[in-house]
């Protein structure tokens, strides 16, 4: 930026900067100068790359990780070379840590339950449960917790400490109770499934006990003792492909 336009960094022009700065940040796309110019008060092209050369070496003088680079015809903001593999890990480990809605309601089951078999998961669920078993395990979220007392004498599963490090939860005592649960069922029962949210804040953080906990079910057909089967855990957006993972 020349020294003439450092002078006359008037409160429109930092006011122009702030609103171009928020436009790209908010765009998942580039932004060509006619865009960022509608916004801005019918600007010239010039004007326009003033701006963003004026935002660049403020960033640079701020020691920001990122930068305005010309996309495409037009303007987005980009992460410095030297961030990218350490924010594509971090996206990795987030990835990671998804459940799909099946292990969620088949994780939920099991925590309520507990120690619960394979076999009474998919009475519950009415669905084989398998994919998700096992990726529960794999994540050891759930754990084997013996063998029941009872014919062929099946696997029993429960949850583990990461299950409650995953959710923010202190002990298993944290979770809502059942009768919260059919409570909420009754008032907002609708068609086939419904989303029951218990807790105060959703978006909370994951240290909040309960924030990130929200139960789905099914509405019943004919059995009201249905009404406490199905759980899930919160975590969005999520990809919703029947059993897999």
């Amino acid at each position: 930026m020349n020294k003439d336009l450092t002078e006359e960094l008037t409160e429109e022009l930092t006011e122009r900067m702030n609103l171009t700065e928020a436009l790209l940040f908010a765009s998942p796309e580039p932004l060509d100068h006619k865009k960022i110019s509608r916004f801005l008060g019918r600007l010239s092209k010039a004007q326009v790359n003033e701006i963003i050369q004026a935002l660049n070496e403020r960033y640079t003088e701020g020691g920001h990780s990122f930068r305005i680079r010309e996309i495409a015809d037009g303007y987005q903001l980009c992460l410095l070379p030297n961030m990218t593999m350490a924010v594509e890990k971090f996206l990795k480990r987030q990835r990671e840590r998804r459940l799909t809605q099946a292990s969620l309601e088949t994780l939920a089951v099991i925590a309520y339950k507990q120690p619960v078999t394979k076999g009474e998961i998919e009475h519950i669920r009415g669905v084989a449960v398998d994919g998700p078993l096992n990726t529960l395990l794999e994540r050891k979220l759930v754990t084997i917790a013996g063998r029941a007392e009872k014919v062929g004498h099946p696997l029993l599963y429960g949850t583990t400490k990461k299950f409650l490090e995953y959710f923010g939860l202190k002990n298993l005592k944290e979770l809502p109770r059942i009768e919260e649960f059919a409570e909420a069922y009754k008032v907002k029962k609708k068609s086939s499934q419904q989303e029951l949210t218990l807790s105060e804040d959703e978006g909370g953080d994951m240290k909040e006990p309960k924030s990130r906990l929200k139960f789905v079910m099914k509405a019943p057909e004919e059995d009201e003792e249905n009404k406490e089967s199905l759980i899930e855990g919160e975590e969005a957006p999520m990809e919703r492909n029947d059993e897999a993972e």
